[in-house]
C-alpha cells in the first residue's frame, strides 16, 4: 500500500512539479547553454540518489565502488529508502546516508546546505528523485534519458536500455565523469566484516561445519505476481534434502513468516526456519558463501549474488536479462510466454492466472538446482586438486 501511495504521489504531484519547474528554469535561463564538464574540474562532494528496494541497491554497489576508487578524495552521500539503507551500511561505500522516507525535512535541509558538485540520479523513471537532484544545487546533475517530464532538470542525460542489465545501466551514469567502459561485477561485491561474518542465531552445534554446504531458500516475494505456490516450495525442499548436503534454511522478512512456517511443516524433512527472525546482517551471514540460494526475483536473491553464493532464481513477470545474474554459478528458471516479461518500472500487466509463475514446475527447479550444486562441487574439487 505504501508503494502504491508513493507511485500515485509521484505520478501526479511529482510529474506536475517536474514539468512546471523545468519550464520555469527554461524561461528564466537558469541553466547554462553548455553544461559544465565534470571531468575537467575537481569533484569534492557527490550525491547519489537511489530510491527503490534492496535489489536496486545491491546492483548499484559496483557503481558506488568504482566511484569511490576513481574519486578517492570525494565525499559520497546517498539518498535512499529505509528498506535499502541496511545493505548500503553493510557495504561501507557511503559517507552519509539520507533516508527520505524517515527524515524528509532533514533531507531537504541537508540537500540545500551540502553544496554538492555532482548529483547522480539512478532512479529509472519516477519524478521526485529528479527534484531531489535539483534541490542539491549541484551544477552537474546526471540522470537517465527516459522520462521527458523530468529530463529538463538534469544537465547530462544518459541513455537507458529497457532490456539492458541493470548494474550496467547504473555504471553508465559515470560516463560524464570520464569513467567509461567499466564492466560491473555484482558477484562477490559485498564482503562482510569479520565481526559479523559469523553464524546467525538458531543454528545447531554443528553449524560451523556445515555452514558452507547449506541451501538457503526464500519463498517470499514483494508482489503476488512474483510468488510461486507455497506447496511447490515445500515439495522442492523435500527434493533438495540429501545426506551429503548441509541444512536447508528458510529466510525472509516478517511478511514471509507464515508461509515459511507452513512450508517447513509440510516439507517432511528437517528445515531451519529463520524467516522473520533475523536482521539483514544476520540474513547476510546465512547467505554468505552458501552452497546454493533458491528464490524468486527479489532483493535477497541479489544480495545472495553479492555475497558470493550460487543461485537459482525463478523469474515470472520481470525480465531476467535485466535483473538476472550472469555467470556459470547462477541459473534462471522461467516459463517462456508471449506475454512475459510484462513488468517495467515496478508496474505489472493485470493478470488473474499469473501463468508465468504457475508454469514453473518443481521438477524444473529441482533439476536446475541439482545441476548448479553438481557443477560447483566439481569446480571446487578441481580447484583443490591443483
Amino acid at each position: 500500500m505504501k508503494a502504491l501511495i508513493f507511485k500515485f504521489i509521484d505520478a501526479t504531484i511529482g510529474a506536475a512539479l517536474c514539468w512546471s519547474v523545468g519550464r520555469l528554469r527554461h524561461l528564466l535561463r537558469l541553466d547554462p547553454a553548455v553544461p559544465p564538464d565534470p571531468a575537467a574540474q575537481p569533484v569534492r562532494r557527490v550525491l547519489v540518489i537511489r530510491p527503490g528496494g534492496l535489489g536496486d541497491m545491491v546492483l548499484l554497489l559496483p557503481m558506488l565502488r568504482v566511484l569511490r576508487e576513481r574519486l578517492p578524495a570525494a565525499a559520497v552521500d546517498v539518498v535512499c529508502e529505509r528498506r535499502n539503507a541496511a545493505v548500503l551500511r553493510l557495504s561501507g561505500l557511503a559517507d552519509r546516508i539520507w533516508c527520505y522516507d524517515s527524515a524528509p525535512l532533514a533531507l531537504l535541509f541537508g540537500l540545500r546546505c551540502a553544496r554538492y558538485d555532482v548529483a547522480l540520479d539512478s532512479e529509472q523513471f519516477h519524478h521526485i528523485s529528479a527534484l531531489m537532484a535539483l534541490l542539491s544545487r549541484a551544477p552537474v546533475r546526471i540522470g537517465f534519458k527516459i522520462n521527458p517530464g523530468r529530463n529538463p532538470l538534469y544537465t547530462h542525460l544518459i541513455t537507458y536500455e529497457l532490456d539492458g542489465w541493470e548494474a550496467a545501466q547504473f555504471m553508465g551514469l559515470l560516463a560524464p565523469l570520464g569513467i567509461k567502459d567499466v564492466v560491473p561485477v555484482v558477484e562477490g561485491s559485498l564482503r562482510l566484516d569479520s565481526s559479523i561474518a559469523t553464524p546467525a542465531p538458531g543454528y545447531g552445534q554443528d553449524a560451523r561445519a556445515t555452514l558452507g554446504k547449506r541451501i538457503v531458500i526464500h519463498a517470499g516475494a514483494t508482489t503476488r505476481y512474483k510468488r510461486w505456490d507455497r506447496a511447490r516450495w515445500a515439495d522442492l525442499v523435500g527434493q533438495l534434502a540429501a545426506p551429503n548436503n548441509g541444512p536447508i534454511i528458510l529466510v525472509g522478512g516478517p511478511s514471509d513468516r507464515a508461509a515459511a512456517a507452513w512450508i517447513a511443516e509440510r516439507a517432511g524433512v528437517p528445515v531451519e526456519n529463520m524467516a522473520g527472525r533475523l536482521t539483514l546482517k544476520e540474513t547476510a551471514t546465512v547467505l554468505a558463501g552458501a552452497a546454493l540460494f533458491v528464490g524468486g526475483d527479489s532483493g535477497l536473491a541479489h544480495l545472495a549474488v553479492a555475497l558470493d553464493a550460487s543461485t537459482v532464481i525463478l523469474f515470472g513477470p520481470s525480465d531476467s536479462r535485466k535483473w538476472g545474474a550472469p555467470g556459470p554459478r547462477h541459473a534462471i528458471v522461467r516459463c517462456d510466454l508471449a506475454c512475459a516479461p510484462c513488468a517495467i518500472f515496478g508496474y505489472h500487466k493485470l493478470c488473474h492466472s499469473i501463468a508465468c509463475m504457475d508454469g514453473i514446475t518443481v521438477e524444473q527447479v529441482t533439476s536446475v538446482s541439482r545441476s548448479v550444486l553438481l557443477r560447483m562441487s566439481s569446480a571446487s574439487r578441481a580447484l583443490k586438486a591443483r
